[in-house]
């Protein structure tokens, strides 16, 4: 496959808003300073830790999954695919609206995902210990039974 110019790359780095693209997967921001804030769609988030910077045109994770980059990235994560894949995606016309306000973009993509690389869901120890003990009762009702 031929290497994506560079130019290219950047160009869509630039004129792809991420504030867009993360309204458009749901995600509520607010300002807080010259940042935006809001919950992070990558795992499971109850305060805000996603941090959007609209001048670098950049996103950060300050909480469970800590990831973080420029609107490639974010495809990358959110679509679950390949570098290559994110930047046909952007390319398409109607993934560039992104940079107009109110535009609305696709759920979904259409480019076929490569295995799910999406972060578990987090399992508290509570959770674990409820799992684990239920197993134990299973095992020892079963033993005390003659089953």
């Amino acid at each position: 496959m031929a290497r994506i110019p560079e130019d290219e790359i950047e160009r869509l780095k630039r004129e792809v808003s991420l504030e867009r693209l993360a309204e458009a997967r749901g995600v509520k921001l607010k300002r807080h300073g010259t940042d935006l804030i809001g919950l992070c769609p990558f795992h499971e988030d109850r305060s805000p830790s996603l941090v959007i910077s609209p001048q670098k045109n950049l996103w950060n994770c300050l909480g469970a999954c800590g990831k973080g980059g420029s609107v490639i990235d974010w495809v990358m994560r959110a679509e679950g695919i390949s570098f290559r894949h994110a930047v046909e995606l952007l390319k398409q016309e109607n993934l560039p609206l992104a940079a107009q306000p109110g535009a609305k973009l696709p759920q979904r993509s259409t480019v076929p995902k490569r295995a799910s690389r999406r972060v578990p869901r987090q399992v508290s120890a509570g959770e674990l210990a409820e799992n684990r003990a239920s197993q134990v009762e299973a095992v020892v009702g079963h033993a005390s039974h003659g089953e």
